[in-house]
């Protein structure tokens, strides 16, 4: 009879305990995110002397990283990738850039 009473005790305890720490884990604690700001402003940069966005397009995509940024839960920190070391273990807030090609009739 003891030593069922310790197995349940153990198992509440165990339950308890990974309910706390998965609750803590999801809804409390800080989370540290990336965003490559020097490499997103560098491409943006390239694309926009090129040619391949114009002005419109420029400024909205400036204005993704301003609701990407402000979109971003308080308790997540936000740190520019320059300073991160082992980024692949970070999550990454940085858009994707996806061009469009100019074909040789000037259509896109």
């Amino acid at each position: 009879m003891r030593l069922k009473q310790i197995l349940v005790t153990v198992l509440i305890s165990l339950v308890v305990s990974s309910g706390v720490v998965f609750v803590y884990d999801q809804f409390f604690s800080q989370k540290i995110v990336t965003f490559d700001l020097k490499g997103y402003v560098a491409t943006l940069r390239d694309l926009y002397v090129t040619g391949q966005i114009d002005d419109k397009e420029l400024q909205r995509r400036i204005d993704v990283v301003e609701a990407i940024v402000n979109s971003t839960p308080k308790r997540n920190v936000i740190i520019t990738s320059d300073v991160i070391l082992g980024g692949d273990r970070v999550k990454n807030l940085t858009p994707k850039i996806e061009t469009r090609t100019k074909t040789s009739d000037g259509k896109n």
